[in-house]
Formats: C-alpha cells, structure tokens, sequence
C-alpha cells in the first residue's frame, strides 16, 4: 500500500527499483510552524502526503514517533487521491 500511496502504481518496476524513475525519495516537512487549515481557530495536525509524479513520500516530523506512524497508516489507507494503474 505504501508503494501505491507514493507511486500511485501497485507494483514494483519491471526491472527493480533501481530503475524507478525519478527514484523514491523522503522528505521532511516541519511542523513548528502554523499549518494553512484551521478548525475553530486550532490548527490541524498534517497528514504525510506524496508527490506521485516525484515519487516522493512527505513526512511532517512529529515530536512523537507513534503519532507518525499512525498518521502515516491513516494516509495510506483513506483512499484519497487518484490512481493511474
């Protein structure tokens, strides 16, 4: 489901991921700051998200490591988004 989440494919390339392109990437999102969306005036906890065409998985960096992956398991298996396979 990851892969899917980050690629918007549901499997592996052909020939490994060594030819994945562009190749799978991690990047880090603060969280310090105040996030764009609010409800009654307190922010909302961003989800990780992925740029699909980048194949690129973002991660906010919480102060907790459970809260990430709960997060994480949550934006993977809310089926939001689009597919291409």
């Amino acid at each position: 489901m990851l892969l899917k989440f980050v690629t918007s494919c549901s499997r592996a390339p052909l020939l490994g991921f060594k030819y994945l392109q562009p190749p799978f990437t991690i990047h880090k999102v603060a969280c310090d700051v105040p996030l764009w969306a609010t409800i009654g005036g307190q922010d909302v906890d961003r989800l990780p998200s992925a740029s699909t065409c980048y194949n690129t998985l973002k991660l906010p960096t919480y102060k907790r490591p459970g809260t990430l992956r709960a997060k994480l398991l949550y934006a993977i298996s809310s089926n939001a988004g689009f597919e291409l396979s």
